[in-house]
């Protein structure tokens, strides 16, 4: 228990000494604790244990400094195990000292020595300087205030006097002093007038005690109190599904009252700070409105998505907001940063058991919603499969909230692999599977929400064709020549996709086109080559200019009667502006 008391009494890291008299575990031995760095002066402990006397023993525990003078601590004669704890007086040093503890035990018979090192460590007091407020006026007063503390932030009894407290202007020019200054329960407070003509800066305190000095840094400068406050709302988080981004913007006096005048919203995404492409930047809306307090507008967010350059934005906003008041100019501003989420909505079954046992019931909920937690409005259908030949399962899908929506699914041998679909009716709720029977079946929710109606585009792509072989050749390859035209209203198109379908028993030999990192053709920045199809990303097509590039299809497998293959090209980011087309080997 002694032990246990020291180590929370000090907090530090204790030293043991554990030996066997000629290495015999029967024999006697010792155990000696101390804490392995001392404070200064302070009545440090130490914990010896004698265990095992086969005899009258006497332990005596020395500390041997490093001019190898011993002080004597403790001597203890015993022919009984004991167990004691002692105090001794640390030595006084000026920073940190280490010495050696010796612990020698020695009987009629034997004599045992060792040694372990030892630290002590001078603490010195903590001073604090504080000052009533950070900033001031000129000819305003500084009130501040010193306090000293030991290590364990306890205010000493008798504070340590500051043999000189010293005030600084921003030029290093002494403008005040104070020496050999005492406090009043414990703590020493004092002011100083600031000159109404004195310079704005950042203006120093001062202590000097001993051969310390403690500082404290504050600042004078003109300044007013604002007039008003602005508070800015926005969600914080944005995710493409939503309609817009709500904002809202309020400006009050500070007597409550709302200030009338303009607002200025500014919405940006940002160029991750690695990024370096030329002529690109960041990425702003901006929009102004009057106000009179409170002003909400949504901002269509529909510019930010769909660039070529989306990759190399953050996926984030830095919304601020600047409201001037009318008459006088005054303007305050407030920002907060809006994280982007591509998370639409979220599907998940409820209450479900974590086993099944085989023929048992199955009881669960489904539960739809947006990414922020509003259930879909949408209707949602249940389609059902069946993994084994025999056996037969009915579920039965039944509304919570509304009475007499039920629907009964029957899946056996005879329509196991029959498509069977229910559209829900009352959407958003919940609803209950279960499913009874001796097979296994496959339930499937399939939800539908935020389809945009689709935007008919006029086709600016196109691709041709064109197709060598040399006939006379059996088994020769294909040089395939593939064009890409662009006759849109901008200079270039976004990213552009030309997919390859690839005859039956070809495979593409996509060498002509390049591969990583520094062999693409001119514009081709990626090649995909699957099975049966070869995917070519074109970084930009520029307007009027035809593109062509070469693919070799190389004859794997004998095939007659060929099917035409299809070629298509679209725009990334606008798949709707597709164009496609065929082609045929000129000879069998």
């Amino acid at each position: 228990m002694a032990m246990k008391e020291f180590c929370v009494w000090k907090g530090l890291i204790l030293v043991l000494f554990l030996f066997a008299v000629d290495g015999q575990t029967s024999g006697p031995s010792f155990l000696v604790t101390f804490s392995a760095v001392i404070e200064s002066c302070s009545d440090a402990k130490l914990c010896a244990s004698l265990l095992k006397p086969n005899e009258s023993l006497t332990m005596t525990i020395f500390l041997v400094d490093d001019k190898n003078l011993t002080t004597l601590l403790v001597q203890q004669t015993s022919s009984t195990a004991f167990h004691r704890c002692f105090s001794f007086q640390a030595p006084e040093v000026d920073r940190e000292l280490v010495q050696k503890l010796r612990v020698v035990l020695q009987g009629r018979f034997f004599k045992m020595t060792e040694e372990r090192k030892v630290m002590f460590r001078r603490y010195l007091p903590l001073t604090f300087i504080q000052t009533d407020k950070p900033i001031y006026n000129p000819g305003q007063t500084v009130n501040f205030r010193a306090v000293t503390m030991d290590p364990k932030f306890v205010p000493l009894d008798q504070m340590v006097k500051p043999d000189l407290l010293v005030f600084w202007d921003l030029l290093n020019n002494q403008i005040g002093q104070w020496t050999n200054v005492s406090s009043t329960g414990w703590i020493l407070e004092l002011s100083h007038q600031l000159n109404p003509e004195a310079q704005v800066g950042m203006y120093t305190l001062r202590a000097f005690i001993d051969d310390r000095m403690i500082s404290r840094v504050f600042e004078v400068k003109k300044y007013v109190l604002p007039k008003f406050d602005v508070i800015l709302t926005a969600p914080t988080t944005y995710s493409v599904a939503d309609v817009g981004l709500k904002v809202e913007a309020c400006a009050k006096y500070t007597y409550g009252q709302p200030v009338p005048g303009q607002a200025l919203v500014e919405v940006c995404r940002e160029l991750f700070p690695y990024i370096v492409v030329p002529g690109l930047s960041r990425v702003c809306l901006i929009k102004t409105l009057n106000i009179t307090g409170c002003a909400s507008l949504t901002i269509s967010m529909s510019e930010f998505f769909g660039t070529k350059f989306e990759d190399d934005l953050r996926n984030e906003f830095l919304v601020n907001v600047n409201v001037t008041e009318e008459g006088t100019d005054v303007m305050m501003s407030k920002s907060t940063t809006v994280y982007i989420t591509f998370q639409v909505g979220m599907v998940s079954f409820l209450d479900l058991p974590e086993f099944f046992n085989y023929g048992s019931v199955m009881n669960g909920k489904i539960s739809a919603s947006y990414f922020n937690g509003t259930p879909i409005a949408r209707k949602a259908v249940y389609l059902l499969d069946v993994f084994s030949l025999e056996g037969s399962n009915t579920v039965t899908v039944q509304s919570s909230s509304v009475a007499g929506e039920l629907y009964n699914f029957n899946v056996n041998r005879d329509n196991r692999l029959l498509y069977q679909e229910k559209p829900l009716k009352n959407v958003p709720g919940r609803y209950s599977v279960r499913a009874k029977g001796s097979t296994c079946v496959s339930v499937q929710v399939a939800c539908f929400y935020n389809i945009p109606t689709p935007i008919k585009a006029s086709r600016t792509l196109s691709v041709e064709v064109k197709v060598a072989r040399d006939c006379k050749v059996r088994g020769a390859d294909l040089m395939l020549n593939v064009t890409v035209k662009y006759n849109g209203a901008k200079p270039t198109t976004n990213m552009v996709i030309v997919n390859i379908k690839l005859l039956s028993g070809f495979t593409a030999d996509t060498a002509l086109i390049g591969s990583p990192p520094d062999s693409f053709a001119p514009l081709v920045q990626r090649v995909d080559s699957g099975n049966d199809h070869v995917l070519v990303y074109l970084k930009e097509v520029p307007k009027g200019i035809p593109m062509t590039y070469r693919l070799q299809l190389k004859p794997v497998l004998a095939v007659q009667n060929f099917k035409p293959a299809v070629v298509e090209v679209y725009d990334y980011y606008q798949p709707s502006d597709v164009f496609e087309t065929t082609y045929m080997p000129p000879c069998p």
